[in-house]
């Protein structure tokens, strides 16, 4: 029998070993995914720190250089518009060697500076000598007066634009510089830079650097295929003002393929879905407010993720060490303790175990004993507080209709004594059946103001807590009249489409919610034309839901996940629990609420609700 017994103790002590080194083993486990996770969100978040700070640096480089090339030819055609070779060629536009001699003289100002073109226009626009004057596509006889840049000229001040030509099809950038003749504007001198040459001198390895105009066309990119695309959709207006200025003639405009856009401080996280660049990268932009240009820069965030997955590796390695130490010392103090229990006597072991086991099993009773009372009072103050959390606000939304609630007893009242002053003068005058006329309308209006209070008894009466089947357009009807003043202050129309179905509900919650939510819409509804609210019902398996969707204005986007938090509000005189409270009623009544913007434009919040059966 000792044999026997000893071989069950020792079996027993080896099962609990394993089961030990089971629980280390996932206790081990899951702190190394949560340090995992730390790991790659810390790393993640300092990559992108320092790609932000290296795009910003990029950026202003990039910007200082752009604004440099241009510097270089600002000061060109004012220069050359006081030269008497220009003015001669307008005051004798006839004088052949005159134009002959600019021409050269253009030509080779051109090759001297690097401009694309150098040309002299007339009042009128057209072109009288051009540094292209051999070209089979020479300036020369052409008009170019629809051009911006001839306008701002002669308006007496130095033009700017950039735009494709549209004799030579290529992109430049374009000053214009008046030429004056005794105080007046006769013409125009202009230089056409290449900004090919901007471009040519930036390469971005696995990203990309884009020059946008003011309609967010690209038209400056390091990477070719991507060049006069727009940085997002063009409306009718944009694209009206491109066709009239023939910036980009024959060029048609296709917005990037962005498949997803989150904000990460003063960049933005992008994944592009564009054959010459696909993948994940940061978007940062920089500003040139005098040229009305954006330069972007998109960084790939392969950076990032190689150094996540650095992280990770590096984490994964330092904790396999530790596993792999931890094993050992573990190894090594299991056999101690094995040696330790088998010298002590098996039945002194047994009685010890069985005496502790029943002191923890009395101990743990107890706290059970105590942790249920506890939870059972929790939550019946829970219920206690939600019930009063309800009825403060009814008696908060009351507070708020006090206005039209106090017109519409006010307007009675005031009948009311009309009619008692009518009446006794008409008692005076012996009048008997006009008096009885009087009182009649009396009684109506006191019948009037009777029907107004006990809708408002009702709404303010406590919830009894418990479900039942419920006629979801009774309770409709209920909160229509509590709001019946509001909506008709106000001019609402409200279109109701609602059959006879039951749901399961408690009737005073339910009036509650249905009285927020076309509560808000009316408020929602202050200053848009033909104000309307419509009350829809579908079915969705076993449960019904109730639409509740007006045409204002909607709601903001960035509201849409605050919208059910408590005391978010945007109304001046709200207090921004209405919304809570009624989401958390409909939980309560096994549904939910969610709110959202129609397609149409308003807003739309759903109820759902179980059917009963």
């Amino acid at each position: 029998m000792s044999h026997k017994f000893a071989a069950s103790r020792s079996s027993a002590i080896r099962l609990g070993q394993k089961s030990t080194l089971l629980a280390l083993g996932a206790a081990f486990l899951l702190l190394f995914l949560l340090v995992a996770w730390m790991v790659a969100d810390w790393e993640r978040d300092a990559a992108l720190a320092e790609e932000l700070q290296a795009s910003d640096r990029q950026l202003q480089l990039y910007a200082a250089y752009i604004q440099g090339e241009l510097t270089r030819y600002e000061s060109i055609p004012a220069l050359l518009a006081t030269n008497q070779r220009v003015i001669k060629v307008l005051q004798q536009p006839e004088n052949y060697s005159a134009r002959q001699a600019l021409n050269e003289y253009f030509e080779s100002s051109a090759q001297a500076t690097g401009a694309l073109d150098i040309y002299l226009m007339n009042e009128h626009g057209l072109t009288v000598a051009a540094s292209n004057w051999q070209s089979a596509n020479t300036f020369v006889g052409r008009n170019f007066a629809f051009r911006p840049y001839f306008q701002q000229a002669m308006q007496g001040r130095l033009g700017r634009y950039y735009a494709l030509g549209t004799t030579s099809g290529v992109r430049g950038y374009y000053f214009a510089y008046p030429v004056r003749i005794l105080g007046k504007v006769r013409g125009a001198v202009v230089v056409k830079m290449d900004v090919g040459g901007i471009e040519s001198q930036w390469r971005e390895g696995q990203g990309a650097l884009l020059v946008s105009d003011p309609e967010g066309i690209v038209f400056i990119s390091t990477i070719a295929a991507l060049r006069y695309r727009s940085m997002g959709p063009l409306g009718a207006a944009a694209r009206q003002r491109l066709a009239d200025s023939a910036r980009y003639p024959g060029v048609e405009h296709s917005a990037l393929e962005v498949r997803e856009s989150k904000r990460h401080g003063p960049a933005t996280l992008v994944a592009l879905q564009e054959p010459a660049l696909q993948g994940r990268f940061m978007r940062n932009e920089h500003q040139m407010p005098e040229l009305g240009w954006t330069v972007h820069l998109l960084r790939s965030l392969h950076p990032v993720q190689r150094r996540i997955q650095d992280a990770l590796l590096i984490t994964f390695s330092a904790f396999v060490v530790m596993a792999l130490l931890l094993a050992v010392a573990l190894q090594r103090r299991l056999r101690r303790e094995e040696r330790r229990r088998a010298d002590d006597a098996a039945r002194q072991s047994l009685e010890k175990a069985h005496d502790d086991l029943e002191q923890r099993v009395n101990e743990r009773t107890a706290d059970l004993s105590r942790e249920v009372e506890e939870r059972r009072r929790a939550e019946q103050a829970l219920r206690t507080a939600q019930d009063e959390l309800v009825q403060a606000a009814k008696l908060a939304t009351l507070g708020q209709m006090s206005a039209s609630i106090n017109h519409e007893l006010n307007q009675p009242l005031t009948a009311i004594r009309s009619y008692a002053d009518n009446a006794r003068l008409l008692l005076e005058r012996e009048r008997y059946e006009d008096v009885g006329s009087n009182m009649q309308q009396i009684s109506l209006l006191v019948d009037r103001m009777a029907q107004i209070s006990s809708q408002l008894k009702l709404f303010s009466r406590k919830s009894s807590g418990q479900r039942a089947p419920v006629n979801l357009r009774n309770e409709l009807e209920v909160a229509l009249k509590i709001l019946d003043a509001e909506i008709k202050a106000r001019q609402v129309r409200v279109e109701v489409a609602l059959g006879e179905q039951q749901v399961m509900a408690d009737a005073t919650r339910l009036e509650q919610v249905l009285v927020n939510l076309v509560g808000n819409a009316v408020y929602a509804l202050e200053g848009t034309d033909d104000p309307c609210i419509c009350v829809t019902e579908r079915m969705s398996g076993r449960q019904l839901q109730v639409a509740v969707r007006d045409n204002g204005p909607g709601i903001p986007e960035e509201h849409l996940e605050q919208i059910f938090d408590p005391f978010f509000t945007t109304r001046k005189s709200g207090l921004g629990l209405g919304l809570a409270i009624s989401q958390h009623i409909a939980e309560n009544m096994g549904g939910r609420l969610d709110a959202a913007n129609a397609a149409g434009g308003g807003a739309v919040f759903t109820l759902t609700l179980d059917l009963a059966n």
